[in-house]
């Protein structure tokens, strides 16, 4: 017999791995950005609320389920932070009091009925669920020209999963659900985030893969129905909720040691070196099915016609790719006027990547890349194009 409790225990414990290899994860990244603060924070809390879910089953001490459920509390103000890092733009102001505001009302009627219904239940339920939709709304209401193609598939990823996570969440506010579900959606967001998919065909992928590995643990709860002596809908349910469980940590661990972005490096490897290299023309032109270069701005001419170009040129050589959170960082090596006119060029592009592909006349790369996944081999990759491209004969 499969009861509730061993069932939810053992899927919060599963998800509490899942989420601790994506705060790993976020840590090994040597690119800093201000999204993966949001992810650290958000991921962080997911982790945290889990683990305390876990550790209060196991050894029952009252203070771990509060604190879970005051750990609760902060998730829709997290995933408005995390909104707004994939957004690049603030939330409405009254949305956010409203959402702080809540968060905090909660935590007080929590600490002062210690953990006890309702706050624990429905009016907790209720702020949760309706906060996460609204993030939902958020994203989907985005302008969508404001992002790259890369970020803008990124969202989607985020949204197809953010829903299935506030879909799932309702099951914890519900007593008579098999068991709460709310770990595999948290779970589920650290896969799709995590395969960073940076075009609408690597979105449907990374989905699909969600999708097959619920299927599998449907397939594989019933063919451990007799085995395991599950009886009626609840116990076949919780079976399949751990099955899933598992594959998701499976995947979560194993990405800690094989990085997922490797294939997608290697990809990219092989495209630069089967490129045209007659002309610069020619040359971007054959890469343009590229997803990291989707979307890529080319500044020239009068583009950067306000601007000293051979200072310019002569501050960027340097390196061979600059990035905003360098710039904004404090930390690059550049002259004080070339650094404010390149700030200026990638703020007015909204690009986060420059790559300078010829200096006389000075041509640059501009790409707005999304920071959400595994960030390590991107400049190389882009450093790699940049060298190429300089290399080439203008006509």
């Amino acid at each position: 017999m499969l009861t509730r409790f061993a069932g939810q225990e053992l899927i919060d414990g599963l998800s509490a791995v899942t989420l601790g290899a994506s705060v790993l994860g976020i840590a090994q990244r040597r690119a800093a950005s201000p999204l993966r603060t949001r992810l650290g924070f958000a991921f962080g809390g997911l982790f945290v609320l889990f683990a305390a879910r876990t550790a209060f089953y196991v050894l029952d001490i009252s203070f771990l389920h509060l604190l879970a459920l005051i750990v609760v509390c902060t998730l829709p103000l997290a995933a408005l932070v995390l909104a707004e890092g994939v957004l690049r733009r603030h939330a409405p102001g009254a949305l956010k009091i409203l959402v702080t505001l809540g968060a905090v009302a909660m935590a007080a009627a929590l600490l002062a009925e210690d953990g006890r219904a309702p706050a624990a239940s429905w009016w907790l339920g209720s702020y949760v669920i309706t906060s996460l939709v609204t993030v939902t709304v958020l994203l989907l209401a985005r302008d969508r020209k404001s992002l790259s193609r890369q970020e803008n598939a990124g969202v989607a990823a985020l949204i197809a999963s953010g829903a299935l996570l506030t879909l799932l969440s309702v099951t914890d506010f519900l007593p008579r659900s098999p068991v709460g579900l709310s770990g595999i959606g948290a779970a589920a967001v650290g896969f799709v985030l995590g395969a960073n998919p940076s075009t609408a065909r690597e979105t449907r992928r990374v989905l699909v893969s969600v999708l097959i590995m619920g299927l599998v643990a449907v397939t594989g709860a019933v063919l451990f129905a007799a085995p395991f002596g599950l009886h009626g809908l609840d116990e076949h349910v919780r079976m399949e909720a751990i099955l899933l469980a598992l594959l998701l940590a499976t995947n979560a661990v194993l990405g800690v040691f094989q990085r997922e972005g490797a294939g997608a490096a290697q990809g990219f490897a092989q495209a630069l070196a089967a490129a045209d290299r007659t002309s610069l023309d020619a040359f971007l032109g054959s890469l343009s099915g590229e997803p990291l270069l989707a979307g890529l701005n080319l500044a020239e001419g009068k583009s950067l016609a306000e601007y000293d170009t051979i200072a310019l040129s002569n501050a960027m050589a340097a390196r061979a790719v600059w990035t905003r959170m360098l710039l904004s960082g404090g930390h690059a090596d550049i002259a004080e006027r070339a650094g404010d006119e390149l700030a200026d060029l990638m703020a007015r592009t909204e690009a986060t990547h420059a790559v300078v592909l010829s200096r006389m006349p000075l041509r640059i790369a501009l790409l707005t890349l999304p920071g959400a996944g595994t960030a390590d081999g991107i400049e190389v990759n882009l450093a790699l194009f940049g060298a190429l491209a300089a290399s080439l004969d203008r006509p």
